[in-house]
């Protein structure tokens, strides 16, 4: 039988009223061991809801929240509550409750506690990490594992509005993701876990499982949380041990971001061998090819140098109106037409069940912790117009298009025809690592542009410098003045061409459920030449 956990009366009484009892402690024990689709838990009732309601009180009334967003989430957070000790006393005095709830969570009574029931071992009482964050309409954190330096247990408390239920329609949801193999999360989560008052989940860090995402708060309501970890014991603290190089543990998802490495076996090869020197130029064949899709603005020879001299000098393009009056009428009917059935087409219906849009020889591409967004079978379908243009992209006379203005031949190619619905799919920044540059081809269609124009909804598309020296792992990449080298909005009809050096990162951003339709596109990196006079040392 378990026994009992021996608190000091003083913290039994910052927690819920029975809380320790061995009755409440098997049943979370029991919850724990029997949960999928990887060990966690929820407390209905984890605070003294006297105190909680006065933390709650003083966070609303006197903390500051800073809004901080990457590619990977949007959030109004606070510093790391551990400096609550530093403040003047004056503003200590503001936040004695939520200092008083600080100490009781950071307590060794506590912590053996999360051990306990969690069977985690013991848990560091010189490291840990506490803050609170404040999720508003169109704050979201995308899938990730948190496997990150010595975590152990990941927790959130929920401080959302005491007198009022959450309502899930809301959004703000915690959702828990399978594996198709270790280190591979599923497209979509089998676990949703809406917040309410002083409700508790935590879950044990898992190298390789612990795959999670917080749904995008569609509603006006604060989705308010304390959230932290607990770190294995640190040196000179019982139990440490030095695991360093004898764990065999997967890579976490930020680490998996950053260690592929880009070679030419991964792009479709051209069956027809060129060389630069033996092109003309624009045949009359390969323009009357062309021209059955594209705008014929962009098939005069004008025009043609002229967008050859700025791209020479910026490495960047953008064509606007790049398709024909015929396919772009058909591809705005086609894709109204399904924003519509799915329901997405507004930017007032809410977030949109997963699986939305799943038909037609569309799916849903990930893993998660990298992208997720829709991708066109030409296979099951040769009649989408974006099916279409995709072919168009792996076309020679496109091929030749595109080295007539970049002065770039294309040796290979791959790409897709995508969609990504509000609510649901993104891109995480990911770095050029085929050692030259590449060029990318893009084809981007939103319906309403105006919406888009200000980044506001997200489905932008933007490029980032390398981070020089070292940094903090925890650290996703932000587009900050500092690093971004080009954003592009999503438009209206309009093709980007960008020459990406290695090393440069880009991504997709998080499009939002207030996007009032999905971003199409047709995506498309070309393989270009090795370059023979640099040796490889690899």
């Amino acid at each position: 039988m378990s026994k009992r956990v021996k608190l000091t009366t003083n913290y039994e009484k910052k927690f819920y009223d029975g809380l320790f009892d061995t009755a409440s402690i098997q049943s979370i024990e029991k919850s724990f061991k029997e949960s999928t689709p990887y060990l966690h838990c929820k407390i209905d009732h984890l605070v003294n809801d006297e105190l909680l309601k006065k933390v709650y009180k003083e966070i609303t009334s006197h903390l500051h929240f800073t809004l901080k967003e990457t590619d990977i989430y949007k959030v109004n957070q606070t510093g790391d509550l551990a400096n609550l000790d530093g403040l003047p006393e004056n503003e200590l005095k503001q936040l004695t409750h939520l200092f008083e709830l600080r100490n009781a969570i950071y307590s060794d009574e506590f912590r053996n506690f999360v051990s306990k029931v969690t069977d985690c071992g013991p848990l560091s009482g010189s490291k840990m990490d506490m803050s609170i964050n404040s999720y508003q309409e169109g704050c979201h954190l995308l899938n990730h594992d948190d496997v990150i330096g010595t975590r152990r247990v990941s927790y959130i408390l929920y401080l959302t509005e005491p007198e009022e239920d959450w309502d899930p329609k809301d959004g703000g949801a915690l959702e828990l993701y399978p594996v198709i193999k270790k280190g591979i999360p599923d497209s979509e989560p089998t676990v949703i876990i809406p917040p309410q008052w002083n409700q508790f989940v935590m879950f044990t860090v898992q190298p390789g499982h612990s795959f999670h995402s917080v749904e995008e708060v569609v509603g006006p309501r604060n989705r308010l949380s304390i959230s932290g970890w607990f770190h294995v014991p640190q040196p000179g603290e019982l139990g440490y041990k030095d695991t360093r190089e004898t764990e065999d543990k997967a890579k976490s998802s930020l680490e998996q971001l950053q260690e592929e490495v880009d070679t030419s076996e991964h792009f479709t090869q051209y069956k027809q061998l060129l060389k630069e020197e033996d092109i003309i130029g624009l045949t009359e064949d390969v323009i009357t090819e062309l021209a059955e899709w594209m705008n014929p603005h962009y098939l005069k020879l004008s025009v043609i140098e002229q967008m050859s001299e700025r791209f020479l000098d910026e490495s960047a393009l953008q064509c606007k109106e790049i398709l024909n009056k015929k396919w772009l009428n058909k591809l705005v009917e086609t894709t109204l037409q399904n924003d519509k059935k799915d329901k997405v087409d507004t930017g007032n219906d809410g977030i949109a069940p997963h699986g939305t849009g799943v038909r037609d020889g569309w799916g849903v591409q990930g893993p998660p912790h990298k992208s997720r967004f829709m991708v066109l079978d030409t296979e099951k379908n040769q009649e989408d117009i974006l099916g279409c243009l995709k072919r168009q992209f792996e076309s020679e006379s496109f091929r030749l298009w595109l080295y007539s203005i970049t002065q770039l031949l294309p040796v290979g190619y791959r790409g897709d025809a995508r969609r990504f619905r509000p609510g649901h799919d993104y891109t995480l920044a990911t770095t050029n690592t085929r050692g030259q540059g590449v060029l990318d081809a893009t084809f981007c269609h939103v319906n309403k542009p105006q919406f888009w124009s200000d980044g506001d909804v997200g489905g932008y598309e933007c490029y980032m410098a390398p981070h020089e020296g070292e940094e903090d792992p925890a650290t996703y990449k932000a587009a900050d003045e500092d690093g971004a080298l080009l954003t592009l909005p999503a438009g209206y009809n309009e093709l980007s061409l960008v020459l990406r050096d290695e090393g440069v990162m880009r991504f997709i951003k998080y499009v939002s459920a207030k996007a009032p339709g999905s971003r199409w596109d047709v995506s498309f990196e070309y393989d270009l030449p090795e370059e023979e006079d640099e040796e490889s040392n690899e």
